[in-house]
């Protein structure tokens, strides 16, 4: 990393850390480590994430990382990766958030959890105060899921149409940095139940079903993929035009993300079958390895050398 990198992420360590006492609007990075070390641990056996330095605020802006949500409970390995990608390269101290759908505040304690561990913004709840955090530098990476509630239906696209859309305001208002994240390999705690034939309901945007959610099980591979965005309109172009021009244009940049992020899945699946191809070839040449040396002892075992012979010899 160049000096001026580090010093662009050092002016984020060193600002911001009294959020009434580090919570409300972030908490520091190295506060995710209970979450992903448990993560980790107990819920994925091989995990990996690519490029995660798009996620680093080094040119001098803060990062809102938009999230591809996946089925059900699919995104929760790739928030413990960001964590251990900070925490493990001496960033655990730049100030981090999620901004998580509001229905799992209905859950007990799951709200106090969230603010604690994983810097909940719970006093940063218009796209007028996320603009304002982000101009003020004051947390340097943050980010959303925006398919929101439509993680819980089925579409033709792994990215379902996105429901929340205010935190891609914010950063594009804020001249943010956006950087997309992709990932693969927790589909299977989610069963799929759709329509039959391939059917989709028509003037939905591909619905084909629902997802019933299962508790999460340890998965063998979880691959994150990260990817700046550069949006095709600048706070000022948007400052410059109408209400109505603006929403037209948010929503020319959301479709785009959208799309990218089906791109990034599409990238990722490639990648993940190709690696377990490769596992399933090296474990299947290891036990051919294995049973070709235990037919050698099975036949010295049955037909052992003559002792007078080896002698004699």
């Amino acid at each position: 990393m160049t000096p001026k990198a580090n010093t662009n992420v050092e002016a984020f360590k060193a600002r911001g850390h009294n959020f009434n006492s580090g919570t409300g609007k972030g908490v520091q990075m190295k506060k995710f480590k209970p979450f992903t070390d448990f993560v980790l641990k107990n819920l994925v056996r091989n995990a990996d994430i690519i490029n995660p330095e798009a996620l680093l605020p080094t040119d001098g802006k803060p990062v809102v990382a938009v999230v591809s949500h996946g089925p059900g409970a699919a995104w929760i390995p790739l928030v413990a990766l960001v964590g251990k990608f900070f925490i493990d390269n001496g960033y655990g101290d730049i100030i981090g958030g999620m901004y998580p759908h509001k229905a799992l505040f209905l859950i007990p304690g799951l709200k106090e959890y969230y603010r604690r561990v994983l810097g909940t913004p719970t006093e940063a709840d218009t796209v007028d105060d996320i603009v304002n955090l982000l101009k003020n530098k004051e947390i340097g990476l943050t980010g959303t899921a925006p398919e929101g509630a439509n993680c819980l239906l089925s579409f033709n696209d792994y990215v379902a149409p996105f429901r929340s859309k205010g935190m891609i305001a914010a950063a594009i208002k804020a001249d943010a940095s956006i950087c997309l994240m992709a990932h693969q390999g927790a589909e299977a705690w989610t069963v799929r139940v759709n329509l039959p034939f391939g059917l989709s309901i028509p003037r939905t945007k591909g619905l084909r079903g629902f997802n019933i959610a299962l508790p999460p099980y340890k998965i063998n591979h979880y691959l994150v993929m990260c990817r700046r965005y550069q949006p095709m309109i600048s706070s000022k172009e948007l400052a410059g035009l109408s209400k109505i021009e603006v929403r037209e244009h948010l929503a020319i940049e959301v479709e785009a993300i959208r799309q990218e992020l089906n791109n990034m899945t599409g990238e990722l699946k490639r990648m993940m079958n190709k690696k377990i191809r490769r596992e399933t070839d090296e474990r299947m040449e290891s036990a051919r390895a294995r049973w070709i040396q235990k037919k050698v002892m099975i036949q010295n075992a049955l037909f052992p050398d003559d002792d007078a012979y080896m002698m004699a010899s």
